[in-house]
């Protein structure tokens, strides 16, 4: 198959449109399409291809480990993919300023070259590679499309242009744009129904909390209140926070989310939103009170696929250093981010209160009903209502003391009550979501305002990174009550769950650890840059390889070219075409051995087999990789010669 006319340069301009480069796309493509109409051609040869081709794929090489090393395995190699193009566009332009206007086959393969080496009979076709290299700018500017329905119909219609060129001589137009298009409208429908499978596939995956995720719900976080078994803890590092022993007291917990409405064994935040944050005129700088600050952390968190809510310190009102590319919070103090990175760094900066959230609402002092009794009782035995606010949270914080910490749950939940209700009457035990809504209900119970709380608890330094490391098992839920006017977080979780959890921790995690900050510092090294003495470098490296792949090879004129392509392959020259041409046109699903006899059944038999001689020699000379000895190549010309002129007759 050969690629259409302008269908290269066009190819190009819509993967430059597609992936934000149609500059590029466009001069490439406009350099691609003018050997078309160039006179002079280059006497190109096997190791002049094959040593473009292997050239083209060390390139890619390169800039796929040069990109993976900046942005990460997964998507430097799909950005290496966006530009393949480009990197691969030496190929064609050989192609089309050869003689041949084709590229041997083995010079894209070096396994076909080790198979010439040991047979140099084998044949070794050439091939035109403009259909494929249309074909691969159109999945790399797949890769890089929005999703939008342009990319699409670019798609369908680059298929369109390539079906027309092959089409059978006596296929009807109109059929074949009819099928073609119910082919795209089927193709479309398709796609959009896998899209929604998808998307459904997930919300069912996550809602069954299947996985966990690094970027938990703002609206809505699930618990493991009620769970048989062991509570999943992962050893993973997620945070450092880079902070002095002085200073870690006040961050000790790094808040993520707030929920102020418990439903089973879900927690929601109702009658908030998600609104979003501008950045200061630096693009770094965000504001999320005006509040003068007191005091400032760094921490470097890890993002998944891009977004994450950060954990912040209590009371934070700016976030620094942080080239965001959004950024979205609640009321409830939820602060979600996206960046298109692995790791980043950011600077908290805050006061010493929580007074920066909405103030109480009716959800914050609802006990579900199933749990009233339970919490309304406690509250009477611990006289909770008839102290302050400030004294009835030193009175669960000592109620809960004497609770033990416990990642099992051994026994399901007695018929007739709630997991809360046994944790509170019976079992006394269970890990830090049962202390953190239990201690919610509570206050509420006593009429004090509270909410539930999730993110991180900085527990462990790490001497190696002088860092204090944040692992997935130090995910932490407590209670924020509002006490005096602001908002103050109450931890009831028994100390021991961090030297419980800790000893659970694989014994190679030292060694895991070192190779987990490796990964750490490599990422945070900084994105390679080259200037302008790096560009100079690439141009006169790319300009002696070409000089050193073409020197000595020879200019000739087009139509010297095309005799030199007919000459090149064996039976290009057959008179056998000639004699052809003067017979009755062969049908293009029919062979020449049934068109022979199709034409000449009524000639005598003795023309009859003299024809069938020559196809016989032609096909020989054609087809066979031994091709003709000499004698055999003049007895084809003398036979074709004699039947010519008669056949005309």
């Amino acid at each position: 198959m050969n690629a259409p006319a302008l269908m290269v340069g066009a190819s190009l301009v819509f993967w430059g449109w597609q992936s934000g480069n149609l500059v590029v796309g466009i001069a490439l493509g406009l350099a691609l399409e003018a050997p078309r109409w160039l006179r002079l051609r280059l006497d190109l040869g096997t190791r002049e291809h094959s040593t473009i081709a292997d050239l083209c794929t060390v390139g890619f090489v390169l800039l796929a480990l040069i990109v993976a090393a900046n942005r990460g395995v997964a998507r430097g190699i799909l950005e290496a993919f966006i530009w393949l193009p480009v990197v691969l566009s030496p190929i064609l332009a050989a192609q089309l300023v050869s003689a041949e206007r084709r590229v041997p086959l083995s010079a894209l393969f070096r396994h076909m070259r080790r198979l010439r080496r040991e047979n140099p009979a084998l044949k070794d076709p050439p091939v035109d590679v403009g259909p494929v290299y249309i074909a691969l700018a159109l999945v790399s500017a797949g890769v890089a499309n929005q999703r939008g329905p342009g990319y699409y119909a670019g798609v369908v219609l680059a298929a369109g242009c390539m079906l027309y060129a092959v089409r059978p001589r006596h296929a009807s137009l109109a059929a074949g744009a009819a099928m073609l298009a119910a082919a795209a409208a089927l193709g479309y429908a398709g796609h959009v129904a896998l899209a929604q499978a998808q998307m459904l596939l997930v919300d069912w995956v996550m809602d069954l909390d299947l996985i966990r995720t690094a970027d938990p719900d703002p609206y809505r976080v699930r618990t493991e209140i009620g769970s048989l078994g062991r509570l999943k803890k992962y050893d993973a590092i997620v945070m450092r926070v880079y902070a002095q022993e002085k200073d870690i007291g006040r961050l000790r917990l790094l808040h993520r989310g707030s929920y102020n409405t418990f439903s089973g064994r879900s927690w929601l935040a109702r009658g908030t939103t998600m609104a979003p944050v501008e950045s200061e005129a630096d693009n770094q700088t965000w504001v999320l009170a005006a509040a003068p600050p007191q005091w400032r952390v760094r921490i470097a968190t890890r993002f998944n696929l891009g977004r994450t809510l950060l954990a912040l310190p209590a009371g934070t009102s700016r976030i620094e250093s942080f080239p965001a590319n959004a950024m979205n919070r609640n009321a409830l103090g939820a602060v979600h981010a996206s960046l298109a990175v692995d790791w980043a760094q950011y600077e908290a900066l805050g006061g010493s209160a929580i007074a920066l959230y909405a103030p109480p609402s009716p959800e914050d002092g609802a006990v579900p009903e199933g749990e009233r009794a339970v919490f309304e009782r406690a509250a009477a035995e611990l006289g909770l209502r008839a102290v302050a606010p400030a004294e009835a949270l030193r009175r669960v914080e000592r109620y809960f003391e004497r609770f033990a910490y416990s990642i099992f749950r051994e026994r399901p939940v007695p018929r007739g009550e709630t997991a809360l209700g046994d944790f509170m009457t019976r079992t006394r035990a269970g890990h830090c979501e049962y202390f953190a809504a239990a201690a919610t209900l509570l206050l509420r119970a006593a009429g004090v305002p509270a909410r539930y709380a999730t993110g991180f608890a900085v527990v462990e330094y790490s001497a190696i990174e002088r860092a204090y490391v944040v692992r997935t098992r130090h995910a932490h839920a407590w209670t924020r009550a509002f006490v005096d006017g602001r908002w103050v977080d109450l931890d009831t979780t028994p100390a021991a769950w961090v030297p419980e959890e800790a000893a659970e921790a694989p014994i190679w995690e030292n060694l895991a650890d070192l190779f987990r900050y490796a990964g750490f510092a490599w990422s945070q090294r900084g994105e390679f840059k080259a200037g302008n003495a790096w560009y100079a470098i690439l141009v006169l490296l790319a300009a002696y390889l070409a000089w050193s792949v073409l020197r000595g090879r020879k200019l000739v004129r087009e139509q010297h070219a095309a005799a030199a392509v007919r000459r090149r392959y064996p039976g290009e020259d057959s008179e056998f075409y000639a004699l052809e041409k003067s017979l009755p046109q062969r049908e293009l699903s029919e062979t020449q051995s049934a068109w022979l006899f199709r034409v000449t059944k009524d000639l005598p038999q003795e023309k009859r087999e003299t024809l069938r001689t020559a196809l016989s020699l032609h096909q020989r000379y054609r087809f066979d990789p031994a091709g003709l000895a000499p004698p055999e190549r003049g007895r084809l010309r003398e036979l074709c010669r004699a039947l010519a002129p008669q056949s005309q007759a």
